[in-house]
């Protein structure tokens, strides 16, 4: 089975971050690069003193906003360690409908650089407060498959096939064509034309509880900087109004996720060594960030065919920007 990682980046998701470690270990996930942004409620070590250590990778990452940078990041320095690589949010879970695993959907994709898979979005189930189980049994009602909030992708991507990073966290540069979870070409959008549920779909527990969904507005986006809530409050009525859809397809993983979290993994065959040329704060990577549009990064950090470049010093890194201004 092709090795598969899952990338993403947190801010005080403390409550949510062994469930979801547990489901996508579970649904055949081998490893986990997680970013930090700015984390006050103590996820971080929550995951370093749990029994997912060993697969699961923290990085501090203070940049606001976060999330393209953290992506780049990791293009950069951890994507071709990997056969495929999801870029996901906490609060989206891939689920395998044809397959017993994410893997084994993935190895129907030959001659792809990507599969897009469709969310299904969840609305609060009818909860006020935060209820007492877990996700995956707490949240079973959602939108239906047309409507416009599951027009959108999240993709996975071959790790030797990412070229760069681009301004939307659902879109990649690709060194192919990528497709649906039905194995059709599709343009490589973050919003479909045509939604796809078949084979595999990604459940975003867009707003869990009404009590969460206030708290989520208050954290703030990794991708934008802004004194004003991404969403309005009143939103929430929106999406109790549109989710009512029953969808239990993924509780048939809550067993596996209750072991997991009371046993943990088995061990690695080998251990997951993370070697990082650098971090946020590094000379290099200051540069790129400071002195060239951070979208180039990526493009500046590669040779004419496709290889990752290193850059020795400071002085090399900028004489790199300042070319590409």
């Amino acid at each position: 089975m092709p090795r598969l990682a899952a990338c993403a980046i947190f801010r005080n998701e403390a409550p949510y971050l062994l469930e979801w470690l547990a489901y996508h270990m579970a649904v055949g996930v081998d490893r986990f690069v997680l970013y930090d942004n700015r984390s006050t409620d103590g996820g971080a070590d929550r995951v370093r003193q749990s029994a997912f250590a060993e697969r699961a990778t923290v990085i501090p990452w203070p940049d606001e906003p976060g999330q393209l940078s953290a992506y780049a990041h990791f293009v950069e320095h951890h994507a071709a360690r990997f056969d495929w690589v999801a870029a996901l949010d906490l609060d989206e879970f891939l689920l395998p409908l044809d397959a017993q695993s994410v893997p084994a959907m993935l190895a129907r994709y030959d001659g792809f650089s990507g599969v897009l898979v469709s969310w299904l979005v969840f609305g609060p189930s009818g909860w006020n407060r935060p209820p007492p189980g877990l996700v995956l049994e707490s949240y079973h009602q959602r939108a239906a498959e047309d409507l416009p909030l599951n027009h959108h992708v999240k993709t996975i991507y071959r790790g030797a096939d990412v070229l760069g990073i681009t301004r939307n966290s659902h879109e990649f540069q690709l060194r192919g064509p990528v497709c649906n979870t039905a194995g059709q070409a599709v343009p490589n959008t973050g919003i479909q034309p045509v939604p796809c549920h078949a084979g595999m779909v990604l459940n975003h527990y867009q707003t869990r509880s009404r009590q969460e969904w206030a708290a989520k507005l208050r954290r703030g986006s990794a991708m934008i900087v802004s004194d004003q809530p991404r969403y309005p409050p009143e939103l929430i009525e929106h999406y109790v109004d549109i989710c009512r859809t029953e969808d239990r397809r993924i509780m048939r993983w809550i067993p596996e996720v209750r072991r997991l979290l009371q046993d943990g993994p088995p061990p690695l065959p080998e251990p997951f060594v993370f070697q990082d040329r650098s971090q946020p704060d590094a000379p290099w990577h200051a540069a790129l960030r400071d002195r060239a549009d951070p979208f180039a990064a990526p493009r500046l950090l590669r040779d004419r065919d496709g290889r990752p470049r290193a850059f020795a010093t400071e002085r090399d890194a900028e004489a790199a920007c300042d070319a590409a201004r």
